[in-house]
C-alpha cells in the first residue's frame, strides 16, 4: 500500500503533499525544496524520478511565466516577448492577468511608442533642417579676404575702325543698316530689346563672333598685377573684361566653342588682401566710358549684379565694404537640403560645369526665354551637339543641334516683352532651385563722388576705391550632426522602452533569420506528426 506523508516544519510553513512512494530530492541535487538550481544542463539530465518529486505547482523555469497559446503565430510572439530586452512586452504574455492589467500594459506600451516616435521625428527634423549654425568670428588679424573680381563693359562696346575688316571677314555688306544693327546689338539690354532693329541679313549664330571681333579693346593687365585670370567674358550686358575671375573661363567664347562639359578644375591659389602691403586704397584707369562692377572672384556677373557707370575724363571715388560668409569643409558630407547652400563642386546645372547662384539664375532665366520665345539669346551659352559643315575648301561652319536656336531680331523683341517673367532685379523663384553659395564674399560699393576736368593726351577715367575691411566674418559650422541624432533617439528609446541597440537587433533577428528557422521547425514537427498518426 501507498501512504501519504505530510511534510512540514515547526515554524508553521504550509505543508507540501508528495507521493510517499517517490524519493525527495536532496540538497545538492538538481532541485532543492521549491528552488531550481542554476545548472540547467544538469536539470535537463535529471532522472524522471527526481523531476516527478517536485509538485506540479512549483515553477521549473527562470523569469516570468508565460501563456501557452495554441497557434504557431501566438507561440512565436510569446517567445519574442518573453526574451526581448524591450521592457513591458513580457507583461503582455504573462498568465493569469486581469483584463484591466492587460489593457493598461498595452496602453502604456503604445503610449511609450508614440512618445518615442514623436521625439524621433523632432530629432530627425532638427537633423534635416537645423544641422548647421552660423557663428561670428571677430578676429580680423586671421582673416584671409579674397580680392574681388573687377568686370568692365565698355559703352558703347564697339570699335568703329574695325567695322570694315570685320564685315569683310564675315561677308557682310557694309551698309548703314548693318552698322546700326551691330552698334545696337553690342550693348543690347533687356530693357531696350523691344527696340531691336529688324535685321535678317546675317545668321544669329554669327552675331556673338562678330561682336567679339568688333569689341572695344581695353589694355591688358589693367590692375597691374600680372593677372592670369584676366579674360573677355560673355555676360547679359555684352562682352566684358573680367579680372581675377576664377570661374570666368566658363563664360568665354573659347569654352563655349569647345562644348566641353567634363571640365576638371585645377587647384586655384586665391589672391587675398595683405593688410600691410596692399593698404586700404586701390585704383584703376579705363580709356573709355564703361559700366563696371566688383563681385566674388568665384562668381560670374548676372544682370542683377550691382553696376556703376564710369564716364569719360572723370575721377570716381567710392568706398568698398566687404562681407564674407564661410562654411567648414567638414560639412560636405551633409546633403544640400541640410546645409541649405551649395559648394561649386555640387554642380547640378545643365549649361555650367560648376555651381554658383548667378549661374543658376542665368540658366533658369534662359529656360524662361525658351518657354516664351522658343530660342536662346546670342549671349547665352548654346548647348547641344556641335557639328561642322564644310561649305568650301577654306570655309567651314560650326553649328549646334539638339538645343534651342539662337534668337533672331524678332525674337529679341519677344524677350523685351516678357521682362516681367525674367526676375531681372529680384531673386530667382523657388522653382529654379538656386541656393546661395556655402562660401561667398559680398562687395558693396557706396555712392561715388565724381570730379570732372581730367585733361591730357589720353582721355582716361579713374576709379579710386577706399577699402573697409570686415571686422567680423561669419562661419557656418555643424550644430546637430548624425551622432547627435543617434544619441537623442537612443536616449529617448532607453527612457520610454528601456531599449538599446541590442533591442533593435533582436527585432531584426526575430523578423528575419529566427522566423525562417521557426517556420522550418514547424514544418518538421508537422511531418513527424503525420508519420506517427496511423
Amino acid at each position: 500500500m501507498r501512504s501519504r506523508i505530510d511534510i512540514g516544519d515547526s515554524s508553521g510553513m504550509p505543508k507540501i503533499s508528495v507521493n510517499g512512494s517517490k524519493t525527495t530530492a536532496k540538497e545538492g541535487k538538481h532541485f532543492y525544496d521549491n528552488e531550481i538550481l542554476a545548472d540547467f544542463q544538469a536539470r535537463q539530465k535529471a532522472i524522471l524520478r527526481e523531476k516527478e518529486s517536485v509538485p506540479a505547482d512549483v515553477p521549473k523555469h527562470v523569469g516570468m511565466r508565460t501563456i501557452n497559446p495554441k497557434s504557431n503565430v501566438g507561440k512565436y510572439f510569446v517567445e519574442f516577448a518573453s526574451v526581448s530586452t524591450i521592457h513591458g512586452l513580457n507583461h503582455l504574455v504573462a498568465p493569469n492577468r486581469h483584463p484591466v492589467e492587460k489593457f493598461l500594459a498595452v496602453l502604456f506600451i503604445l503610449g511609450a511608442l508614440m512618445c518615442l516616435m514623436l521625439l524621433s521625428s523632432i530629432f530627425w527634423d532638427r537633423y534635416q533642417n537645423n544641422a548647421t549654425v552660423i557663428v561670428v568670428d571677430n578676429n580680423p588679424e586671421q582673416f584671409a579676404i579674397p580680392k574681388p573680381s573687377l568686370v568692365i563693359c565698355p559703352v558703347p562696346n564697339i570699335e568703329p575702325a574695325k567695322i570694315p575688316s570685320v564685315f569683310q571677314k564675315y561677308g557682310i555688306d557694309n551698309t548703314a543698316e548693318a552698322v546700326e544693327f551691330f552698334t545696337f546689338l553690342a550693348n543690347v539690354d533687356y530693357k531696350n530689346m523691344l527696340e531691336t532693329p529688324l535685321f535678317d541679313k546675317v545668321s544669329p549664330d554669327k552675331w556673338l563672333s562678330i561682336l567679339h571681333d568688333l569689341r572695344k579693346d581695353i589694355p591688358p593687365n589693367i590692375l597691374r598685377e600680372n593677372d592670369r585670370y584676366e579674360m573677355w567674358v560673355v555676360t547679359e550686358r555684352g562682352l566684358c573684361l573680367a579680372t581675377r575671375s576664377y570661374n570666368g573661363y566658363f563664360s568665354t567664347m573659347n569654352f563655349w566653342k569647345s562644348n566641353d562639359s567634363s571640365v576638371k578644375i585645377p587647384p586655384i591659389v586665391v589672391d587675398t588682401y595683405d593688410y600691410s602691403a596692399d593698404g586700404t586704397q586701390q585704383s584703376f584707369a579705363i580709356n573709355s566710358a564703361a559700366i563696371w562692377s566688383l563681385c566674388d572672384p568665384f562668381e560670374v556677373v548676372a544682370y542683377g549684379t550691382p553696376i556703376k557707370l564710369l564716364q569719360r575724363t572723370v575721377v570716381q571715388r567710392s568706398t568698398l565694404s566687404i562681407f564674407e560668409i564661410k562654411t567648414k569643409t567638414n560639412l560636405t558630407h551633409l546633403s544640400v537640403h541640410q546645409r541649405k547652400c551649395k559648394f561649386q563642386a555640387d554642380g547640378g546645372l545643365e549649361t555650367w560645369p560648376v555651381y554658383t547662384p548667378n549661374m543658376c539664375t542665368i540658366e533658369c532665366r534662359m529656360k524662361m526665354i525658351e518657354k516664351y520665345c522658343h530660342c536662346r539669346p546670342h549671349f547665352a551659352r548654346p548647348y547641344g551637339i556641335r557639328f561642322t559643315i564644310t561649305i568650301s575648301e577654306n570655309v567651314k561652319e560650326e553649328r549646334f543641334t539638339g538645343g534651342a536656336k539662337t534668337c533672331n531680331a524678332t525674337q529679341l523683341r519677344c524677350i523685351g516683352g516678357i521682362t516681367k517673367h525674367l526676375f531681372l532685379h529680384e531673386y530667382a523663384p523657388h522653382s529654379c532651385g538656386c541656393l546661395p553659395k556655402c562660401t561667398a564674399v559680398f562687395y558693396q560699393i557706396t555712392d561715388s563722388e565724381k570730379s570732372e576736368g581730367i585733361s591730357g593726351p589720353i582721355e582716361t577715367s579713374i576709379v579710386s576705391l577706399e577699402i573697409e575691411f570686415p571686422q567680423a566674418i561669419y562661419n557656418r559650422v555643424p550644430f546637430y550632426g548624425f551622432t547627435d541624432f543617434l544619441t537623442s533617439v537612443g536616449g529617448a528609446a532607453g527612457l520610454f522602452l528601456g531599449a538599446s541597440v541590442l533591442s533593435f537587433v533582436e527585432i531584426v533577428y526575430y523578423a528575419t533569420f529566427r522566423i525562417c528557422c521557426y517556420v522550418g521547425q514547424m514544418k518538421s514537427a508537422q511531418k513527424k506528426d503525420k508519420v506517427i498518426l496511423p
